[in-house]
C-alpha cells in the first residue's frame, strides 16, 4: 500500500515544473486563511523546518506571500497570492480529473465506500496520541 501511495505521488499531475507534490499540502493548508508555519507543519504531520523550506520555495515562485499576523505584530503568516490561488485551482482540477479517470470503472457505491474508509482511517490517525505534538 505504501509503495502504491508513493508511486501515486510520483505520477500525480504536475501543474508547474517547479512545484513538487510535497508542496501541495502547504498550498492547501493556506487555501482558506493565512497560517503560521508551525500550524501548517502540525496540520501536515511535518516539522517546521521542512515546511519553512517549502514556504520559501513557493514564495520565491510567487505563489505564497508572508503577511503580518494581526494578533501578533512580531509574527508573520503565510498566505496564498492570486497566482497561488490559480495554481491551486488548476491542481485540484487536474487531480480530480485524474482520479475520475483512474476510478472510471468503479461504481458510485464503491467510490463512496472507499472515501468513507479513507476518511475514517485519516480521522483515526489524526486522533492517535502518538501523532500529536
Amino acid at each position: 500500500m505504501l509503495r502504491t501511495l508513493h508511486a501515486t505521488r510520483a505520477r500525480a499531475p504536475r501543474v508547474h515544473p517547479n512545484v513538487e507534490f510535497s508542496h501541495h499540502s502547504v498550498l492547501v493548508a493556506v487555501r482558506d486563511h493565512p497560517s503560521r508555519v508551525g500550524d501548517i507543519a502540525e496540520r501536515n504531520f511535518s516539522d517546521a523546518s521542512t515546511v519553512s523550506r517549502r514556504v520559501s520555495h513557493l514564495t520565491s515562485l510567487g505563489f505564497l506571500q508572508k503577511v503580518p499576523d494581526p494578533d501578533d505584530g512580531r509574527a508573520q503568516l503565510v498566505a496564498l497570492t492570486d497566482e497561488g490561488a490559480v495554481l491551486l485551482e488548476a491542481l485540484v482540477e487536474r487531480r480530480e480529473a485524474w482520479y475520475a479517470e483512474l476510478l472510471a470503472d468503479w461504481s458510485e457505491e464503491d467510490i463512496a465506500a472507499f472515501v468513507s474508509y479513507v476518511d475514517r482511517f485519516c480521522d483515526s490517525v489524526a486522533a492517535d496520541e502518538r501523532h500529536q505534538r
